[in-house]
């Protein structure tokens, strides 16, 4: 499983294929989430661009809830079983991604759509 992706923005490209921006796990030389351009050729293009967003968003929230689950999971673990560094580190992660899912819980608040 991929680590989820929150799609920034979408446009038709000169061949007539949608082309987007996300942010994902993978971070630039100043701390801040490195934006990255994919094109995503099972997209209709007659589709708005805001319901093309919505719809991969709502997908990459789901993945993101799946991560998140299986990181508190695994914390559960490594604090039962006394692994302070498994945890610390673990731990960070897990907080990242829940930062994460508020970026996207606000994304939606403000597309004003329900996840």
């Amino acid at each position: 499983m991929q680590h989820p992706k929150f799609y920034l923005s979408a446009e038709i490209n000169d061949s007539g294929r949608i082309e987007a921006s996300y942010v994902s796990n993978r971070f630039g030389p100043s701390g801040k989430l490195k934006e990255e351009i994919i094109v995503l050729d099972d997209i209709d293009a007659n589709t708005s661009i805001e319901t093309i967003l919505i719809n991969l968003n709502k997908a990459e929230f789901k993945n993101l809830e799946i991560f998140i689950i299986r990181q508190e999971k695994v914390v559960q673990t490594y604090e039962r079983n006394g692994k302070t560094e498994q945890l610390r580190i673990v731990s960070e992660s897990l907080n990242l991604l829940i930062e994460f899912r508020s970026t996207f819980e606000n994304w939606f608040n403000e597309m004003e759509c329900t996840v």
